[in-house]
């Protein structure tokens, strides 16, 4: 088992570093400032081996997410990352049938783009249901799955990671750990939709609000029948502690490991 930290800029990385993780993923998803050069020196002194989660942002349209992070992919093997995470528009939950099929459309650039970087690809996962998931790996049966615990909550009162666990499991890369009240969300949608139309982009800022990677125990998840899952399939790989505040990871990664141990 591998337990990891984040970090956006070269000062987490250097206070992530006096932790102890097994990993850090260096972040690209929000304000960043990394020099990936002084990064990889500080890593490799110390035997790490990063991960890395591509950019994205609001104002790109579903097809753009492979077609503007494909430049990117060169990055990852500037700093010797061995798991490339991308976030996906591939949720019927928030995105249109025809959003999804552009997307599908442009995924296996993306894919191929990170092979021939000698680099692993997984899709963040956000409100994916059986369907959209086959349609992936129909398309690229090589991808992986960032399993994100706390998206599963999101507009879910059961969480939707226990239904990739038992449906994709051998598509599992990595799992990120953090909490929410996401299942809230379903009341807020249902109470909206009685008094008008909610549209796709609607919920997705929705999402975004109930999106609070809060540390464990300070939102709604139940994990332990999520580890317990896990560790029934086998799983012994990469955890994500994702915690909005990464200084937190020494606590975050204890309360991981009493959980775990006890599902």
């Amino acid at each position: 088992m591998e337990i990891g930290t984040f970090a956006r800029h070269i000062d987490q990385v250097k206070r992530g570093m006096s932790h102890n993780p097994a990993f850090i993923d260096l972040r690209m998803d929000l304000n960043y400032s990394l020099n990936f050069r002084e990064v990889r020196r500080i890593l490799e002194d110390s035997g790490i081996i990063p991960t890395l989660h591509l950019p994205s942002d609001p104002c790109w349209r579903p097809m753009d997410f492979p077609k503007e992070i494909v430049p990117y992919i060169d990055i990852g093997a500037e700093v010797g990352a061995e798991l490339v995470t991308t976030h996906s528009a591939l949720s019927t939950l928030f995105y249109s049938d025809d959003d999804i099929d552009s997307f599908l459309e442009w995924v296996p650039l993306l894919n191929d783009a990170a092979k021939e970087s000698g680099m692993q690809l997984a899709v963040e996962t956000l409100g994916l249901y059986y369907t959209e998931l086959t349609l992936l790996f129909d398309l690229c049966a090589d991808m992986k799955i960032a399993l994100d615990i706390g998206h599963g909550q999101i507009m879910a009162t059961r969480n939707r990671a226990l239904d990739v666990i038992q449906s994709f499991y051998d598509h599992i890369a990595i799992v990120n750990v953090h909490d929410n009240h996401g299942a809230q969300m379903v009341s807020k949608v249902r109470d909206l939709r009685q008094q008008r139309e909610v549209a796709h982009e609607e919920l997705l800022v929705i999402a975004r609000e109930y999106d609070e990677h809060l540390p464990i125990g300070k939102g709604g998840i139940d994990f332990a029948p999520i580890f317990r899952e896990l560790k029934e399939e086998g799983y012994s790989g990469k955890f994500l502690m994702m915690c909005k505040d990464p200084d937190r990871f020494p606590s975050e990664r204890d309360k991981f490991t009493q959980i775990w141990l006890e599902a």
